[in-house]
């Protein structure tokens, strides 16, 4: 923090914010650290990022002097006011349930916008606006005008995209809304678990440095590693750790522990659930709400629950397998809070060496050594900036204009050979003055929805339980018929595979592995087929 601002205490801070205090701080005892240090700095009116671990109060740090600036703002209002990025759609969904009661307390509103929840943006003023990078893309191609006048944008779990072919989109994306003639420049806000260069995420995502706002205090761990998941769920027994979340490292694997842990027991069916992104939405949000009632019970999950997402009081935490980043580890047992000691973690190792591993990350914790990105942006951004950018602007835009937009992923002559590559391709049109159009083709793939996700994933295809119709979830195409699958933890029986769908039906095995292949992402952006062959190897640099 600058000179002349000190930390913030409660006193200070319902002084400061006389609307937005009552609505989202008053509820609680006395300020975390991070609402003490980055409260003042955010009501100053910079940009900032704000550094802290999980469960520590970040959102509401930021949120509620951004809501009291959005209070005195007088008619017209901006169609939308702050726009609040997060990686996760379970994670969009649990940021509006925790402002929905703060903002409606103040008369202002909150909005959820993204491909599980396409609600319409651009006719009614929208305080808040909750939504994924992609989801923000197409909303800027569609309705462009609602950005105008954005207040503030916020970057939620900002360490998850950064060095990502999504965090290279989101920079781009940024950098559209800043160059938006008619538009007064927003605040820029990261928030962000500890990560090594805090300054240098900031910069790449906001193209200036902005200030850094740190709380480095730290909840105590204690871990314990087991051989294997029921040796894991005996220890948990043995301390009457009764609600815990396993965190495996894909898809595949969590189906088939969730049906280990049902084996294994006590644990009955229904408290054993299961979270990953190739459920159907109906089947995460379902699973979000029953682990957060009950009391009791296991829950089997990916990253997918690895951020801040409201699941209520966990006890422990078990992780199988260890995670590639030490980031990545901190969130997670980040999630087990109850014990009054501090966070309960069992490490169980997935395969030779990673004991080792799980013990290098653990040092890095200690040490609080963490790695910084070193990452160059993935060109196939470019291409998908090129397409999204086209299809904003009916007629046209300057090659030097694309150029001058792209230049944080890559150089002017790079540009050049992707766009006169795309143009061979029949994705764009140039005429007089080097003016680029979207083809009818590309405008064709743009009104499908198919030029704003940028994650590269197999190809996948809906499961729907053949006796009831209801989508279970996606699963890869090569699934085949007569399959013995396990999807959100129960066991089904392809019936059909054909190329529109798969049809399954409940059986009562209980097999530990699972003939469902889920989507997996690759290395590269899914625009990386786009770009010219000489560019394709380095487009994940």
């Amino acid at each position: 923090m600058k000179p002349g601002i000190d930390r913030f205490s409660r006193m200070d801070a319902a002084r400061s914010l006389p609307r937005a205090f009552p609505a989202f701080l008053a509820r609680f005892g006395n300020l975390t650290g991070i609402q003490e240090l980055a409260i003042p700095v955010i009501a100053s009116g910079r940009d900032a990022v704000v550094v802290a671990p999980a469960a520590s109060g970040k959102t509401e740090a930021v949120l509620a002097p951004l809501f009291e600036e959005m209070a005195a703002i007088e008619d017209p209002r901006p169609q939308v006011g702050i726009l609040y990025i997060v990686p996760t759609r379970a994670l969009a969904n649990d940021i509006e349930n925790r402002v929905r009661e703060p903002a409606a307390a103040m008369k202002m509103s909150s909005r959820v916008r993204t491909g599980d929840r396409p609600s319409p943006v651009g006719r009614d003023h929208t305080d808040l606006l909750i939504t994924t990078p992609e989801s923000f893309d197409s909303l800027l191609c569609r309705h462009p005008a609602a950005f105008d006048n954005l207040h503030a944008i916020v970057i939620d779990e900002a360490h998850l995209m950064d060095g990502t072919a999504r965090g290279d989109q989101l920079r781009i994306l940024i950098r559209r809304i800043q160059m938006k003639r008619s538009a007064a420049r927003p605040r820029l806000i990261a928030v962000t678990a500890t990560v090594g260069d805090p300054a240098g995420l900031g910069t790449r995502l906001f193209g200036e440095r902005p200030e850094v706002v740190r709380d480095d205090r730290r909840r105590p761990l204690d871990a314990t590693v087991s051989p294997d998941i029921p040796s894991a769920l005996a220890l948990l027994r043995s301390e009457r750790l009764t609600k815990a979340i396993i965190f495996c490292n894909t898809r595949k694997k969590t189906e088939e522990t969730a049906a280990l842990v049902l084996r294994t027991g006590p644990w009955p069916a229904e408290r054993v659930m299961v979270h990953h992104a190739s459920l159907a939405r109906r089947e995460r949000e379902d699973v979000e709400k029953a682990f957060r009632y009950f009391e009791a019970g296991i829950l089997v999950s990916t990253s997918t629950m690895e951020l801040g997402v409201d699941i209520g009081d966990v006890d422990a935490v078990v992780l199988f397998g260890a995670p590639e980043t030490v980031a990545s580890l901190q969130q997670r047992v980040g999630r087990g809070c109850r014990r009054r000691d501090g966070m309960r973690a069992i490490f169980v190792p997935d395969g030779p060496g990673d004991e080792g591993r799980f013990a290098m990350l653990m040092n890095d914790v200690v040490e609080q050594a963490f790695p910084q990105s070193e990452r160059l942006p993935d060109l196939s951004v470019a291409v998908q900036q090129i397409f999204s950018l086209l299809f904003e602007n009916r007629k046209g835009l300057r090659r030097a204009t694309i150029r001058r937009i792209l230049d944080p992923v890559a150089p002017g002559p790079v540009i050049d050979a992707i766009v006169d590559h795309l143009r061979t391709e029949g994705f764009l049109d140039e005429s007089a003055g080097e003016v680029l159009r979207a083809s009818s083709r590309l405008m064709d793939m743009g009104e499908r929805g198919r030029i704003h996700s940028n994650i590269a994933d197999s190809a996948s295809i809906k499961v729907v339980d053949a006796g009831t119709g209801r989508t279970v979830g996606m699963v890869s195409a090569r699934t085949a018929a007569g399959a013995d699958v396990i999807i959100g933890g129960r066991n089904w029986t392809v019936t059909d595979a054909s190329r529109g769908g798969v049809a399954v039906k409940a059986t009562a095995g209980s097999g530990l592995e699972s003939g469902a292949s889920f989507g997996s992402n690759s290395g590269a952006g899914a625009f990386s087929r786009y770009l010219p062959p000489e560019l394709r190897q380095g487009s994940a640099r």
